[in-house]
């Protein structure tokens, strides 16, 4: 009887080893700790990510990859971060990336530099 009780405990352990060990990591606190409040140039970012609010970090957070392999977060308040959620927005539609490259992004950046050139004419 001992042999059989020490044999399903046996079996069982291995099934929750090999359970636990195809389980996908859930995050359990923010990435970004602390946010950029400053814009990051264009020509140094190579890609970026946006993760959504979870149970454990209740904040959007933007991360940037820059070209020298570096991570910077910056917050999703400023305008080169409202730029970069229109453009994940657009290419990431069915949810299933995890980083965009800035150039799939195409001329988003330079949307507030044409509407600043632009004048409005009123018609009489």
């Amino acid at each position: 009887m001992a042999f059989l009780t020490n044999a399903v405990s046996f079996i069982l352990v291995v099934v929750l080893c090999i359970q636990h060990s195809n389980a996908q990591a859930v995050p359990d606190r923010c990435r970004c700790p602390n946010t950029s409040q400053k814009a990051y140039k264009w020509k140094n970012i190579e890609e970026f990510s946006i993760i959504a609010p979870r149970s454990r970090c209740k904040a959007k957070e933007i991360i940037l990859i820059l070209k020298t392999k570096d991570q910077r977060c910056i917050s999703p308040n400023i305008y080169q971060a409202v730029q970069l959620q229109e453009c994940w927005n657009s290419i990431n539609k069915e949810g299933k990336r995890t980083a965009v490259k800035t150039v799939e992004c195409g001329n988003l950046r330079h949307v507030k530099k044409d509407m600043e050139n632009t004048t409005t004419v009123r018609q009489p």
